[in-house]
């Protein structure tokens, strides 16, 4: 088999490039085609492939096998035709500024706090950085300053494959053991990886490099990056919702928090006054109601206040009492009583509606799809 010439490999800004057409296989998604060379980068590490056009021909996946790389194309090439590669270069710099940026967080997180990043996934909308330790939200601050500092200092970026003697003297990260030519990525000052993806060739055309969201993850933390142009658009996206949130509270945008938080506590306080008024009324409705009536249809009841409804009219008039309240495509219900005759009334019930619910110990609550007239007509004994 061939092995395909990596033209990113010695120039990651390279986005147009000429080539020979080797094979060009169909598959059931498209057309494989394996060039001479290419700039294209194919699906690895982590990273998702890139795309672009082989000619007149879509390029929406590359993979790599044995050194060859596969082109996967909406339509086939002539085999030993020469063809003109164009990358969606945009594309290739978004996942540049985010790797790179990678690699200057995983090498200060493992410099400051001796954490390896043990996992990595780039895609179109999310970067994600997994390392086998915690982070403090201080650590995590101190780790972005550093790195923005690296950004700030335009540290440069260094791409080669050391002979064997130069790697074994070298201390580099590394998240799995590597055999066969390595590649070594080097940002001077702040790190030493060994990687096959194409990265900026200074830290200044990262950018801004932005610690997000972070989970706990098999005893160790996520993290949610994003850099550069990424960075800016979440900035902006966030700016204009605080901008909106401010604007609706009438307060500052740095006030936003405070104001929402206020607003929070008034909502329970009211829900917390509405339940107490909801409850009284349910009690007021059972006392004033037919006392043989142990069928209710009342509307507006959520599910806390249909198990009270039903409770209350059993606890007053015995038997087998259910209160139900229209939901979308039929009505909520809660029925109280006895726990045996109320579940071989529940059997019965299931068989002449559809139904979905359950319960225990005299306490049973679903939804019913039917109708007002079919519910009133066969609980007209109750």
């Amino acid at each position: 088999m061939s092995v395909t010439r990596k033209l990113y490999d010695g120039d990651s800004f390279l986005a147009e490039f000429s080539a020979t057409v080797l094979a060009c296989q169909e598959t059931e998604n498209g057309f494989a085609v394996e060039l001479d060379q290419t700039c294209f980068f194919p699906e690895a590490g982590g990273q998702a492939s890139d795309r672009g056009v082989l000619g007149k021909a879509t390029v929406s996946d590359v993979q790599i096998q044995n050194g060859t790389i596969f082109h996967l194309t909406d339509r086939p090439l002539t085999v030993g035709e020469t063809v003109l590669g164009k990358l969606d270069f945009a594309r290739r710099f978004d996942f540049m500024q985010n790797h790179s940026g990678e690699h200057i967080v995983s090498g200060a997180v493992h410099r400051l706090y001796g954490l390896d990043n043990v996992g990595f996934h780039l895609s179109e909308d999310n970067v994600t950085l997994d390392f086998n330790g915690l982070l403090t939200r201080e650590q995590l601050l101190t780790a972005e300053r550093e790195a923005n500092r690296a950004v700030t200092e335009n540290a440069a970026f260094r791409t080669w494959y050391p002979e064997a003697r130069e790697l074994a003297s070298l201390d580099y990260r590394s998240k799995k053991e590597l055999d066969g030519d390595i590649r070594l990525v080097e940002i001077a000052g702040y790190d030493l990886c060994a990687c096959c993806a194409p990265h900026v060739k200074t830290a200044g055309q990262i950018g801004l490099i932005k610690l997000l969201d972070t989970v706990k993850l098999r005893g160790g933390v996520r993290i949610v990056l994003k850099c550069g142009w990424r960075a800016l658009a979440d900035y902006n996206c966030k700016y204009d919702n605080c901008r909106d949130i401010g604007n609706l509270l009438s307060v500052k945008q740095e006030e936003t928090a405070q104001a929402v938080r206020r607003l929070q506590e008034q909502l329970t306080e009211e829900k917390q006054k509405n339940a107490a008024q909801k409850r009284r009324l349910i009690e007021t409705m059972i006392a004033l109601g037919d006392p043989e009536q142990r069928m209710v249809l009342e509307n507006g009841l959520d599910g806390k206040e249909l198990q009270l409804f039903a409770d209350g009219l059993f606890r007053r008039k015995g038997g087998i009492c259910g209160v139900f309240t229209a939901v979308p495509n039929g009505f909520g219900f809660a029925l109280c009583g006895e726990e045996q005759p109320l579940n071989a009334f529940f059997n019965e019930f299931r068989q002449h509606f559809s139904v979905r619910g359950g319960g225990r110990n005299g306490l049973i609550q679903g939804t019913v799809s039917a109708s007002e007239e079919s519910l009133k007509s066969y609980f007209h004994f109750l």
